[in-house]
C-alpha cells in the first residue's frame, strides 16, 4: 500500500466519523502524496536516458513529501549516469 492510499483511507475514515475538516487535510496530503509518486515513477523511467530530468523530477517529490528511500536510489543512479560517483554515493548512503 502506497502512502497516498493510506492517507485516502485516513480521510474516508475521518469523513464518515463526521470530521470533515482533518478528512479533507488528509485528501490533501493524499493528493500530493499521489503528485509526488508520479514524479518519483517519472524519475524511474527517464533515469538512464536523462539524469537530469530524474534528478527534477526527485526534487519536485521531495519538495511535495519529504525525501524517500526510492527516490534517493534514483538520484544515486542518475548521479552515477553524470559521472558524479562520490555524489552518488552519499545519496546511496542516506538510503541505507
Amino acid at each position: 500500500m502506497t502512502q497516498a492510499q493510506r492517507y485516502l483511507e485516513v480521510g474516508d475514515r475521518l469523513l464518515r466519523g463526521g470530521k470533515v475538516r482533518r478528512a479533507a487535510a488528509a485528501y490533501a496530503r493524499c493528493a500530493d502524496a499521489w503528485i509526488a509518486e508520479t514524479f518519483v515513477a517519472s524519475a524511474r523511467a527517464c533515469v538512464g536516458r536523462d539524469p537530469l530530468r530524474a534528478l527534477d523530477a526527485l526534487a519536485r517529490a521531495e519538495r511535495m513529501v519529504g525525501p524517500s528511500r526510492e527516490a534517493r536510489d534514483i538520484a544515486a543512479q542518475a548521479y552515477l549516469g553524470l559521472g558524479q560517483p562520490k555524489i552518488a554515493s552519499k545519496f546511496l548512503a542516506a538510503a541505507r
